[in-house]
């Protein structure tokens, strides 16, 4: 035991973790797989995992794992009015999405006030959103770790551009409140996480987060589960004579599906011995049936809508293919390479440091429907040479996307951020009646005892940390 707590076999302490989002959970995108993940690899480190976010239907917000809920409309219903009245008087002609970005995150933090934080020892938030939320809210001897998997200012901005809403330059309003959205969201925790070096140096260099602050730590899955599951009997036949293309993601436009459909028109004028599933659900669903239609793609392409068999359709694809123009550490491409899928990917993001291209993958350029058809028409002539690269790939990818080694990153991470409360909270710091007592009887007494061993950790903690990190900056490819 040290200060109460209960000692793992790893020799961690086991905590209270209380994983945050602001995105309803579960959902079809990476950021669910990560938690599903991250949950898993805590839970069999000893620790116990709590998990808050919106429910699906965004009508209220939970503590998944427990008997806890609240309803939105509660919390919106006096939140909207005051802020309504604060921002008209304040900030008069505001724009409305900002607004009800404010909005949101009130109610955010209002429902997690009605839950409470006091019982946790480490709160890992998923976004800027939930961290800036959580951060103004728990108490301050909680450790506050983040995640961030995406640039959500950038995404926005996408989104806005495809609906055909005028762009924002960065003088604009909207810009400046989403740039110090990003800004406080990523420098609002003891450790911020990114997955991709990419990612840090558009925190760093876009928006002006310290370099320091920032850590690059990649995903990983559990590969054993993943491939005992490809071997469970899937549901949907594989084509007789046919190589199945795979994309399994989202239906956003950061996505790029529809320069996968263009370059598949191209392709079916000079072959029809394929078709391709499009694995996930989204916004642009209805968008993307139409336009299979007007490219004359109704016998070749195949809604599957989404899904929790991606294991058993991953081990009937022959080829994995991600068209996305904006993207971070796509799990679609840790998945295909523990199973030994050839990927076709583009080179959006944090995805050129996944893929050395004709290595253990290959590469065209983001947007480019006529480099994804040259390659998917190379994977159709040529399989031999994908699938030895593919093989290469997942015996690299076997060990460097593994769960244990998720979880050694995470852990140093965790200490790291512990390390910065050590004087903080009832576990660590003495209580003062307590301290006078012990100095008033002679002597150092109890705290001279309790501040040595608090120390001794802190530096123990450090030293581990500053190993472990040369150790994966050395593993990484």
């Amino acid at each position: 035991m040290i200060w109460g707590r209960q000692i793992s076999q790893s020799g961690d302490e086991q905590m209270r973790i209380l994983i945050a989002c602001s995105w309803a959970l579960p959902n079809a995108g990476g950021v669910n797989t990560y938690v599903n993940q991250l949950t898993k690899a805590l839970q069999r480190a000893g620790h116990t995992t709590d998990i808050f976010s919106p429910t699906p239907d965004g009508l209220g917000f939970r503590i998944s794992n427990k008997d806890l809920y609240i309803e939105r409309g509660r919390l919106q219903s006096l939140i909207a009015d005051q802020t309504h009245q604060y921002m008209d008087q304040h900030l008069p002609g505001i724009h409305p999405w900002i607004k009800q970005s404010e909005i949101d995150r009130y109610c955010l933090e209002a429902a997690i006030m009605y839950f409470g934080l006091a019982e946790y020892d480490l709160i890992h938030a998923q976004d800027i959103v939930s961290a800036h939320a959580m951060s103004r809210v728990k108490p301050p001897h909680t450790p506050l770790v983040t995640t961030i998997h995406g640039c959500l200012a950038k995404e926005v901005f996408v989104e806005w551009t495809e609906m055909g809403l005028p762009e924002q330059d960065q003088s604009s309003p909207l810009w400046r409140y989403c740039s110090l959205r990003e800004y406080l969201g990523a420098t609002v925790s003891d450790v911020t996480i990114t997955p991709s070096q990419w990612l840090k140096d558009i925190l760093v260099q876009e928006f002006s987060v310290p370099e320091h602050h920032v850590v690059v730590s990649p995903y990983g899955i559990d590969v054993d589960e993943f491939q005992q599951n490809m071997m469970r009997v899937a549901t949907i036949p594989k084509p007789t004579a046919k190589k199945v293309f795979m994309c399994p993601a989202r239906f956003d436009v950061v996505k790029g599906h529809i320069y996968l459909l263009h370059a598949l028109s191209k392709l079916k004028e000079e072959r029809t011995d394929w078709v391709c599933w499009l694995v996930g659900d989204g916004s642009l669903r209805d968008k993307l049936k139409r336009a299979v239609q007007e490219l004359g793609l109704t016998d070749y392409v195949t809604f599957l809508g989404k899904r929790d068999d991606i294991p058993e359709l991953l081990h009937q694809a022959d080829l994995i293919v991600l068209p996305s123009i904006q993207d971070n550490q796509p799990f679609a491409i840790i998945e295909a390479q523990v199973a030994g899928k050839p990927i076709i990917t583009s080179n959006a993001g944090g995805i050129p440091e996944m893929i050395k291209s004709a290595s253990n993958g290959f590469v065209f350029r983001s947007g480019d429907s006529d480099q994804l058809y040259n390659l998917l028409r190379s994977a159709l002539e040529n399989p031999a040479m994908f699938l030895s690269v593919a093989n290469q790939a997942r015996e690299q990818g076997e060990i460097y996307w593994s769960l244990p080694a998720l979880t050694s990153r995470l852990h140093e991470l965790y200490e790291l951020a512990r390390s910065k409360h050590l004087d903080q909270g009832n576990e660590i710091a003495p209580d003062h009646d307590l301290q006078n007592q012990n100095t008033s009887e002679g002597g150092d007494g109890k705290w001279s005892s309790q501040r040595r061993r608090r120390l001794l950790l802190r530096r123990k903690r450090k030293v581990r940390f500053l190993k472990r990190r040369r150790l994966l900056r050395k593993k990484q490819p």
